[in-house]
């Protein structure tokens, strides 16, 4: 079977999650991904601990062990340059007639230091899509500081969307921006080609996570925009939202936004009273809201869940990391994949969100270990194994050894 992508070369400099995320999805859907590694060598832990890669100070066993269950590394080959060294940017440079999509996440201007930026790789190859994700974009004065997830999520006013009652920023440990970012530099590369069919001319994709960051505030924005206040940090559908402990000691989450649905909610539990104050605020609110603290309490989260199937109102079950990947819904929209290992045996990776009918992604091979393909690929581009050789010993590129 065909697959949506397959033949696009994508040549993959990134290190951190949002790049290898979107890598990883654009190989989920048949294309062939390249992945530039770092030599150990010089590098240190930045080298060891590439998202993705197995580490490797690990023995040869774990490093398998670890590639397997990398979904991130999966569908792509490894090649390791060092791309501080000229002749390791001639590999890249006889890389770009064949390659459609460049992805970086190098700190705006080290593209351009190394010698493989946007301006460089597009006199070599014109059709080139090159995709750069950074914390704050290629411009503005912000654009050369360091930062992770959580700088774009405070600058972009995310953090202080919701608040503690105490006025403190609720902070949620789960990387939200950096997978939002792969998100955006997928649409943007498949933006850019589908431009580059009609126009011949590849462009330059710019992937800034605070933007990115920014569409989460467009209903606030819209709001402060309009009328220049800001909405309710609190809730934002006054008492028939939110989340509550149950008798099991679980949670369950309710989103009874819909009038209808809060209806439902009210008079399957008894309390039709309820019904007129979905948007109760200030003291009201609280006094219904310790009302619904003592009335979920009186069910077990299972029971909750039982509820919303038989009345047509929204409560979720809050499931525990560990009850996630058991649960039927994930199970039956293969959102956890089992897959035959040469050496591992069935071994569990995160499945493919995005469901096409005619042409759905596929896993087709297991993440490289870190230099595996560097000789295959070498061969591919011209070298001769006495040129490899030469090239190895000079510390331009590495290869992947086998130690087992």
């Amino acid at each position: 079977m065909t697959l949506p992508l397959e033949g696009l070369q994508v040549l993959d400099f990134s290190r951190l999650l949002p790049g290898p995320f979107c890598s990883m999805m654009l190989g989920d859907m048949g294309a062939d991904i390249l992945r530039v590694e770092e030599p150990a060598q010089g590098s240190g832990r930045r080298a060891q601990q590439r998202q993705g890669a197995p580490e490797r100070s690990f023995s040869h066993q774990e490093q398998v062990r670890r590639a397997a269950y990398d979904a991130a590394g999966r569908n792509k080959k490894s090649i390791i340059l060092n791309l501080k060294e000229p002749l390791a940017r001639e590999v890249v440079y006889r890389l770009a007639p064949r390659t459609d999509v460049v992805l970086e996440e190098f700190r705006p201007g080290v593209g351009r230091r190394l010698g493989v930026d946007y301006e460089t790789l597009t006199r070599i190859n014109p059709r080139i899509v090159y995709c750069s994700i950074s914390l704050y974009g290629q411009n503005g004065p912000y654009r050369d500081l360091p930062g992770h997830d959580p700088c774009a999520r405070a600058i972009s006013g995310l953090l202080d969307a919701a608040r503690y009652p105490n006025g403190t920023p609720i902070y949620i440990n789960v990387p939200i921006i950096d997978m939002t970012a792969a998100f955006h530099a997928v649409i943007g590369i498949l933006l850019a080609l589908q431009a580059r069919d009609r126009t011949g001319k590849g462009q330059w994709v710019d992937i800034s996570m605070t933007d990115a960051a920014l569409d989460f505030m467009y209903l606030s924005s819209r709001v402060y925009f309009r009328d220049g206040n800001m909405v309710d940090r609190y809730g934002w559908a006054g008492v028939a939202a939110g989340v509550w402990a149950t008798r099991d000691g679980k949670f369950i989450c309710t989103t009874n936004v819909e009038p209808h649905h809060w209806a439902n909610f009210c008079r399957a539990v008894g309390r039709e009273d309820l019904i007129p104050q979905q948007l109760a605020k200030g003291e009201k609110a609280q006094q219904i809201a310790q009302e619904l603290r003592g009335l979920f309490q009186t069910r077990t989260r299972e029971e909750w869940f039982r509820l919303a199937r038989e009345v047509d109102t929204q409560i979720a079950p809050v499931l525990e990391l560990e009850e996630v990947w058991d649960d039927p819904q994930i199970r039956a929209r293969e959102m956890v994949l089992e897959m035959a290992h040469p050496l591992l045996g069935t071994v569990r990776q995160l499945g493919v969100s995005i469901k096409l009918s005619d042409t759905p992604g596929k896993v087709r091979s297991f993440a490289p270990l870190v230099g595996q393909h560097t000789q295959e690929v070498m061969l591919a581009l011209g070298y001769t194994p006495e040129e490899i050789a030469r090239l190895e010993e000079a510390g331009a590129i590495g290869r992947f050894k086998d130690e087992g």
